[in-house]
């Protein structure tokens, strides 16, 4: 099959500044005109390990929950795992719910250190680091990230942005609240409280953003029409402190196709009572503590069967990612047991941090795991991948029990572990070709450096050619396609040559123009380097 995207050329184009800057191809903007291309998402491949678990001795009655963190500094991993202790009964908070915090320099066998920090259960031989006092308040996991506002004093370096439950008698009040540190280990809540959102709920996504020279932060909002109906999204806000937030704007919601994508109905006429002029399928009632079925037919409620329970969005490249946390939950024909209540992640990218397009076609980023794995039921992306070497890893929490708490019926126990997965450096979206070949041309921009490399992947069989022209379309002399060498194999930084020429620093900072020719390859990213 041929895919052919054609954008029609306008009268002029305005040229971009790209300077020595990594370009990705994630959407159109540098895709001025093609011909049998196509932008394919990538999915990240799990490597079905369980790289952390509530294993220590005092998380003999622990599990691990789905907000957590995590950072790579000075060639160690560290992550702040979202963990709740001790016994409750159902419907109840447990008594501890906080962070605790693990190490490792090679991101897959991960130490906790004994930091004395919390007492919890009459010990401080524990990795806990929040709250620092747990009779006072119990903390939603929250999202611990490096502050790298330029202004940010030392001692503060370190937030956390977390939802806190207060417990009697206790000074601390939530919703929300924004913690700091010196090191990551030590924190204190600031005195204010989170205001400006609106239901804020789940974990936060937050980061200080140069493009605007504020906080940005994304958080889950329920959105209910008056009828009770309603969905989960995520909203853009911005802030000067991270505790005055404003500038709300809803940034990832279902959309008409998510609506459209509902199973259909399935009506039972011979189950079916009349009163008036509803026609009413029989349901499942509750009497005590029994499930009487009276029927198990079930009219869909008008809301989407997909909403988005986390925004899980990170700046990247110049670009915005958000790895969303799809949650599926939908009633319909057959046992109660059997309706979906589990999430999978998936993809959207943006250029402004505000205007999100979701990848196409919709499939998941990162899957829940098979029948009986730990992770078969829920999967949640930390809110920022780890660069190694040419590798992105992507830590995630998964578990085999669905958001009704009920476990997957091929597992033997119930599970909660943090996994990794694995994408190539960039490669959420590719320009990528067929083995009947395209091409694309960019805009025109305006770069600095010496040489152009590109992440490619052309393989055994595949190829890929460069031009460079001028604004108004001509090639230059040295640089057209039937000078460029021909490049196939598989790299992240593949360097570009015309007749064994890689040096481009002629044409820098006047505008140009660029000339993919593919064959059977896919095309990531370019970038001028010097």
């Amino acid at each position: 099959m041929r895919f052919i995207v054609l954008l029609l050329p306008a009268i002029a184009y305005a040229q971009i500044d790209i300077g020595g800057r990594k370009q990705l191809f994630i959407d159109h903007k540098f895709i001025e005109a093609a011909e049998g291309i196509r932008l394919t998402p990538h999915a990240a491949r799990s490597t079905r390990e369980r790289v952390l678990q509530a294993d220590a001795p005092w998380e003999k009655d622990a599990i691990i929950g789905s907000y957590d963190s995590v950072l790579e500094e000075n060639g160690k991993i560290r992550l702040w795992y979202h963990v709740m202790a001790g016994e409750h009964p159902p419907g109840t908070n447990p008594p501890f719910m906080g962070v605790a915090y693990a190490e490792s320099l090679d991101g897959v066998h991960f130490t906790k250190p004994a930091l004395g920090l919390v007492e919890w259960n009459g010990s401080r031989a524990n990795n806990l680091v929040m709250p620092p006092d747990p009779s006072l308040a119990s903390l939603g996991g929250g999202s611990v990230m490096r502050d790298s506002n330029p202004n940010c004093p030392p001692g503060e370096r370190y937030k956390s942005w977390s939802k806190l439950y207060g417990k009697p008698g206790s000074p601390l009040r939530g919703p929300h609240r924004v913690w700091y540190s010196p090191d990551g280990l030590r924190w204190k809540p600031y005195e204010g409280r989170v205001t400006g959102l609106r239901a804020a709920d789940t974990q936060p996504s937050w980061f200080w953003d140069p493009r605007v020279g504020r906080y940005t932060g994304y958080s889950r909002e329920w959105v209910r029409e008056k009828a009770g109906f309603g969905a989960r999204m995520a909203s853009y806000n911005e802030s000067d402190d991270m505790l005055r937030w404003d500038s709300p704007y809803m940034a990832l919601f279902p959309d008409e196709r998510d609506f459209a994508a509902a199973p259909a109905s399935m009506i039972d006429m011979t189950r079916i009572r009349v009163k008036g002029e509803d026609v009413l399928p029989q349901r499942m009632t509750r009497t005590g503590a029994a499930v009487v079925r009276e029927g198990e037919d079930q009219v869909l409620t008008p809301s989407a069967p997909a909403d988005f329970y986390g925004p899980g969005v990170f700046p990247y490249e110049g670009v915005y990612i958000a790895a969303i946390s799809m949650f599926y939950h939908w009633s319909g024909a057959g046992s109660r047991d059997a309706w979906p209540s589990t999430a999978d992640v998936h993809l959207a990218v943006s250029r402004d941090g505000r205007h999100f397009t979701r990848t196409e076609p919709r499939r998941p980023f990162l899957s829940t795991g098979p029948d009986g794995a730990f992770d078969s039921k829920w999967v949640w992306a930390m809110p920022n991948p780890v660069r190694r070497g040419d590798e992105l890893w992507f830590y995630y929490f998964g578990t085999n029990r669905d958001h009704s708490d009920r476990v997957d019926s091929g597992a033997k126990t119930k599970e909660g572990a943090i996994g990794r997965a694995v994408l190539r450096l960039d490669g959420f979206v590719s320009a990528e070709a067929d083995y009947e070949g395209g091409w694309l041309t960019t805009p025109p921009v305006r770069f600095q450096g010496t040489r152009l490399e590109l992440n490619l992947d052309a393989g055994a069989g595949g190829s890929a050619r460069v031009e460079i022209t001028e604004e108004s379309g001509r090639p230059i002399p040295g640089f057209t396609i039937f000078d460029s060498d021909e490049m196939s194999g598989d790299s992240v930084r593949k360097p570009v040559a015309w007749g064994g020429n890689r040096d481009v620093s002629a044409l820098a900072g006047r505008p140009v123009r660029l000339r993919f020719k593919l064959r059977a390859a896919r095309l990531y990213a370019f970038q001028f380097v010097t």
